[in-house]
């Protein structure tokens, strides 16, 4: 089975970021990563990763810009915001980790071992095993 791939977007050295791709890489997932800070994503780039995912989603409201340039009294329009985005990248949400067809911002190890499909054990579920489901043999009742 071919190694499973995915990419991971953080900003700078953190520490909790750094859990979560030892995390990740300890399953047997290769990563393609990025550090936003040294290598910002363009406007192009994140209309493409954000895709059609409301960009509230992958706000960093913690980022101390964030209250600095009014975000915390209203978001402006997507366009604007993604704008904002690229020119201060702390405002987003990391780490990022994004596969194939699915993306996700933040720590949250549950649903990363979700996204992931990794068992407890924080390998690789084996994607072409599908449990089937239980068949019962009920007879019908013939009158």
């Amino acid at each position: 089975m071919a190694q499973r791939r995915a990419s991971f977007m953080t900003y700078g050295d953190d520490e909790q970021c750094n859990e979560i791709r030892k995390f990740i890489e300890e399953a047997g997932i290769i990563l393609t990563v990025r550090d936003m800070k040294s290598d910002p994503l363009s406007v192009r780039e994140l209309n493409k990763l954000l895709g059609h995912i409301p960009v509230t989603h992958f706000l960093n409201q913690l980022a101390p810009s964030f209250a600095k340039k009014g975000l915390d009294k209203g978001i402006p329009e997507r366009e604007e915001m993604i704008s904002m985005i690229a020119e201060d990248q702390s405002l987003l949400r990391r780490p990022i980790i994004k596969t194939t067809r699915l993306i996700m911002a933040g720590c949250d190890k549950k649903k990363l071992t979700e996204m992931l499909q990794l068992n407890q054990n924080s390998n690789v579920v084996n994607e072409g095993y599908r449990e089937q489901p239980r068949r019962t043999n009920q007879k019908s009742a013939s009158r």
